[in-house]
């Protein structure tokens, strides 16, 4: 009788051990092939420049002078800070991504917990299957920048908040704050959501008063935010001017030359469109983002005690408010862009509240539907924008090859000729990692050398090498530099950029012997010969005999 009772007894209880611990261990198994899966991407792709970029600026003598680099870029330092102690570990490309990959895959985890405790297990897990496997989700924690680290502090901070209200927790609170003063060190594009959960704190306080020691704990945290952000506005953004950049400018507001409302309808959907890396699910992806909210904010709360889901609402929609008040002010982008990374938060939290309501607030059937639109994404999207090359480009090996073929063909009296974007990459790699001296003696150029080779690069604020502008600097590096007629010189360009001995050759018949060694579509080297110098552009009039020869000589 008494093995018949343990018999029955035991699998109640494995079936409630089943129920009890069951969502905890398939969220850290859907979590974990996130991880696994942005482990793979670092180890597969090689460097682009900001992210070389970013390790020169923290690979310093001292921790004063990487904060000293940090503040010739328009982000704050945390990053800088974070990789200037983590590359005593290593400095491979694996290690240096790894707190970003290790950040980027947290948030998931946290973003899960905030959405189940906001909306809902259904709309938890369907943001749980966006949030980790969407491809530029994967792209974000995968690459060497600021928004992974941001993204964890913002999910934390707003996660932490729920719990303080809800159990009372001065503490919990505290460690919000100390979330919300991290993310806006990682990132400026966190002061808007500083203000958001400042406004949101308002309204949940007001809707149900919390102990007075969280209201105290909240309000300190208040005042101390405001400090930080005066900080770092007297100690950067107003030294260096503003946060505008050229390449940037399509997604400011122009009134001279755009219409309001048409700029903010394609600006709002081009946000979806980058977050879900896909155009017609991005397009979809927005206006069920709009359904969500309006079922949020029209929803009625089953009882007095129930936290309004108007809330919820305003909580995701206030922050499009707050960046496309700022676009209208000039003072920051608004559309598909990665300084609009910080709207991903809300954006698939909403999303996902609509996904939750088609699927009746199941989570089975809410995390089918993400899981659809993950596929899709994955295979009909192409991750789009200036810096997310297509994966095939950015296979290490290519990077491998040309670093190769330098050692192999360029001569120790030759000379390497770069852009600026092109350099910091160059750098990284023929350097080994090791710290480089720059040299600026030379108006508007910088040159170093590093494992018996020299490099030359035009001025860090000039854009890429071009058909149209290559002529010109040549000239003025050839005279700057003394360089002999006779003299080799290796043009190679990586970055962003490609094609450029193509378009010289197709430009003009000085050029027409240029043999371009290719590595991938963004990698290419290619020789010339410095000749006299030249006077003007091939594309302008006829060249005369003695002008012809006046251009690079291609060996």
């Amino acid at each position: 009788m008494s093995g018949t009772v343990r018999v029955t007894q035991y699998p109640a209880r494995a079936a409630a051990w089943r129920v009890s611990f069951h969502p905890d261990w398939i969220a850290a198994i859907v979590v974990a092939a996130g991880f696994l899966w942005r482990l793979w991407l670092v180890h597969a792709t090689f460097f682009n420049s900001d992210e070389a970029w970013h390790y020169s600026l923290a690979n310093q003598r001292s921790l004063y002078l990487a904060y000293k680099a940090s503040l010739t870029i328009p982000h704050p330092p945390l990053l800088v800070f974070v990789l200037y102690f983590w590359r005593s570990l290593g400095t491979s490309n694996l290690w240096l991504r790894l707190p970003c990959v290790i950040a980027g895959t947290l948030f998931c985890w946290i973003f899960w917990k905030w959405l189940t405790a906001l909306v809902g297990k259904a709309a938890g897990w369907a943001g749980l299957i966006l949030a980790t496997f969407l491809p530029p989700m994967i792209a974000f924690a995968a690459d060497l920048r600021q928004y992974p680290l941001m993204l964890l502090f913002m999910v934390s901070a707003a996660y932490l908040l729920e719990r303080s209200l809800a159990q009372n927790s001065a503490s919990r609170m505290i460690l919000s704050m100390v979330c919300v003063y991290l993310a806006m060190l990682s990132s400026y594009s966190a002061f808007f959501f500083a203000a958001v959960l400042g406004v949101y704190g308002i309204l949940r306080i007001l809707a149900k008063p919390p102990s007075g020691k969280v209201i105290a704990a909240w309000v300190i945290g208040q005042a101390a935010g405001l400090g930080l952000t005066w900080f770092l506005y007297l100690s950067h953004i107003a030294r260096i001017g503003s946060l505008q950049v050229p390449w940037l400018y399509d997604y400011y507001f122009h009134p001279g030359s755009a219409r309001l409302l048409p700029f903010l309808y394609h600006a709002t959907f081009g946000v979806f469109r980058f977050v879900f890396g896909q155009i017609t699910v991005g397009g979809a992806a927005t206006l069920m983002f709009v359904a969500g909210v309006l079922l949020l904010l029209f929803q009625k709360p089953a009882s007095e005690a129930t936290r309004p889901s108007r809330l919820t609402g305003i909580l995701f929609l206030l922050p499009f408010v707050l960046n496309g008040a700022a676009v209208l002010a000039g003072l920051y982008p608004y559309g598909r862009t990665r300084q609009c990374v910080f709207l991903t938060i809300f954006a698939i939290a909403g999303v996902s509240v609509f996904l939750a309501r088609i699927a009746k607030q199941k989570p089975g059937p809410a995390a089918a539907l993400a899981i659809v639109m993950v596929v899709l994404c994955h295979v009909f999207g192409t991750l789009q924008g200036r810096d997310m090359l297509p994966l095939a480009e950015q296979r290490h090996q290519h990077m491998d090859r040309a670093i190769e073929f330098i050692h192999r063909e360029v001569q120790a009296e030759d000379v390497i000729f770069v852009d600026a974007a092109t350099r910091l990459q160059l750098a990284h790699y023929l350097c080994r990692q090791e710290q480089v001296d720059i040299d600026r003696s030379v108006n508007g150029f910088e040159s170093f050398q590093c494992d018996g080779f020299r490099v030359i690069s035009t001025g860090p604020n000039e854009g890429v090498l071009t058909a149209d502008t290559f002529a010109n600097r040549w000239q003025e590096m050839v005279r700057s530099f003394s360089r002999k007629p006779g003299t080799n010189v290796w043009v190679f360009q990586g970055g962003w950029a490609s094609g450029l001995g193509k378009a010289l050759r197709d430009r003009s018949p000085e050029f027409s012997e240029i043999q371009p060694q290719s590595f991938g579509r963004y990698l290419e080297i290619f020789k010339l010969k410095v000749g006299p110098l030249p006077e003007r552009i091939a594309s302008g009039p006829p060249l005369n005999e003695a002008q012809s020869r006046a251009y690079p000589q291609p060996s």
